[in-house]
């Protein structure tokens, strides 16, 4: 096999990384819990900290879905949260934290599908 042949081969057998990330921001156990599920960015953050994290994260080319608990998303800026629902990319998704979960459960598939442009499921 010539070496441009195995360069060819290498290339093909390659899996493309997608390169849009899956960030956490939240409470202690939450960020322990999306590490040990894989996530690879997550902050604990509160409050302020929490909203600034996240003001700067909504600006990140490669971030995909930032899910932050349902107490964070709760008390942030109407500003804020106006911008995050203009936003086709990242998308922002709220999960219950140690407290427990609100009535606020959206729609996480549609939400993916909508950053990643295809379902997970495959439908």
């Amino acid at each position: 096999m010539s070496e441009d042949a195995a360069v060819c081969k290498k290339k093909e057998d390659e899996i493309p990384e997608y390169s849009d990330k899956i960030i956490v921001i939240g409470d202690s156990a939450t960020v322990t819990g999306f590490k040990l599920a894989g996530v690879s960015e997550a902050y604990v953050a509160e409050g302020k900290d929490a909203e600034k994290r996240l003001t700067e994260l909504l600006d990140r080319e490669n971030a995909g879905i930032i899910i932050v608990t349902e107490s964070i998303m709760a008390g942030l800026d109407w500003r804020i949260k106006r911008r995050i629902e203009g936003l086709a990319k990242p998308v922002v998704v709220s999960v219950p934290d140690k407290t427990g979960s609100s009535k606020e459960v959206g729609r996480l598939s549609e939400l993916i599908k909508r950053a990643l442009g295809f379902d997970l499921g495959g439908k």
